[in-house]
Parts: C-alpha cells; structure tokens; sequence
C-alpha cells in the first residue's frame, strides 16, 4: 500500500502517513467467496419446467413417428390396390392435420399464433380436398370463409381476454355476444339471408348486454358470491 499524497510506501496497519501524516483510508477485505459471488451470480433454473419440455418434445416425436408411418401404409396400400391415389387422397391430409393439431396442442407459442396456424392449416386442408377435381368451389365460397370467421372473432376474443383478465364475467358476455356475430355470418356465408340465426343472436345480444350493465351494478356482490 502506498500514501495517496506523497506516495510513500506504507506497513500494513498503520492509520496515517509518517511522512506527511495523511489518513489512510481504510479498504474493507473481501473473501474469496463474496467476490465470487459478485462476478459469478447464482441462475436459478426452472428444473420443471424443462422437464416438462422434454416430455413434450418426446410426445410430439412420438406422433410424428406413429403419422409418418400411417402416411406412408395408406400411400402403399392405394398404390399396390389401385395403382394410384383414390382414398388415400384424404386420408393423408387429414392424418397431417391431426399432426398440427397435436403441435399446437403441445407447443408454447401464445393463443393467438396458435390460432393462426390453425386457421392456415384448416384452410388449406380444405382447400386441398377441394381442389381433387382439378378446381375450387366449396372451399373458396363456403369453407375457408367460415374458418376466417372463426379465426377473426377468435382473435378479437383472446385480445378481450388479455384485457380483461380479472373480470370473468365481462369474457362471458362478451363472448355471448361473439357466438351471436359468429351465427350471423354462418348464416349469410351458407345462405346468403338472414332468418333463424336472428331468432338464435338476438337473445345472446340482449343477454350479453344485460349480464354487461348486472354486473357493472352489483360488481361487489358478484365477486363475493361467485369467489371471481
């Protein structure tokens, strides 16, 4: 150690200069551990959690295997029977789509990219199925509409649940009110009219509305009675 004012070489111990007489300052010792601690902090690993990853992963290789082997028995059963493709032409998609779903199912990506791949999965599922005739008809004006029907208000149903994540009954209702959209827009993909789904939405709008203003009025007594 040495005096920060003349730089005279200092004993350990002593309390000031003998050539100056400035203070030394005093430096507390640290040990080992505690400045190992310092530059080596402690990471605390989530064990379940990766645990839990695994079992998913080993889940999802397991279908992949059991899939890829029903796809290529059906492939050889059309081909040895038929000598080409007749049931197995929908039989295979279906058996990718099933694939997806157990994806979905076991993936962590939020709600909303799992609804998106859904809504890609099934549309071109349809599609494809659609398309065995050599042009589109069904899927295009009937088919993938509804899907994208489902895949909007699905959206607009998690956005409204990340939003109000403390007021459940302010997701039912309006989830009352989705289902009554939902059945408007069937009816006009599939018919192009309106008649029994009006008979059908106009309840859940006027319930949805009123359990909305019920709610607002007597918020207390909901949550202490229903434990929300």
């Amino acid at each position: 150690m040495y005096c920060i004012k003349c730089g005279v070489e200092l004993e350990d111990g002593i309390e000031k200069c003998p050539l100056c007489g400035t203070k030394v300052p005093v430096i507390e010792a640290q040990s080992n551990e505690q400045i190992g601690t310092k530059e080596y902090p402690t990471i605390k690993i989530n064990l379940y959690e990766i645990k839990i990853k695994k079992i998913k992963k080993s889940i999802f290789l397991t279908f992949l295997t059991i899939c890829m082997i029903t796809i290529f028995e059906i492939y050889l059963q059309n081909v040895v029977m038929y000598g080409e493709m007749r049931w197995g032409y929908y039989a295979i998609p279906s058996v990718i789509l099933f694939l997806l779903s157990i994806f979905v199912f076991l993936d962590d990506y939020s709600f909303r990219q799992n609804l998106l791949l859904l809504f890609l999965g099934i549309s071109a599922y349809l599609a494809f199925l659609d398309f065995h005739d050599g042009k589109f008809t069904w899927s295009l004006r009937t088919g993938i509409p509804v899907v994208f029907t489902l895949y909007v208000l699905g959206f607009i149903f998690s956005w409204i649940m990340s939003k109000h994540k403390s007021d459940k009954i302010k997701i039912l209702n309006y989830f009352l009110i989705l289902v009554g959209v939902f059945l408007l827009i069937l009816e006009l993909i599939v018919r192009h009219r309106l008649s029994w789904s009006l008979w059908a939405s106009i309840p859940l709008f006027i319930l949805g509305i009123m359990l909305k203003y019920i709610y607002k009025s007597y918020k207390e007594e909901f949550t202490k009675r229903l434990h929300l």
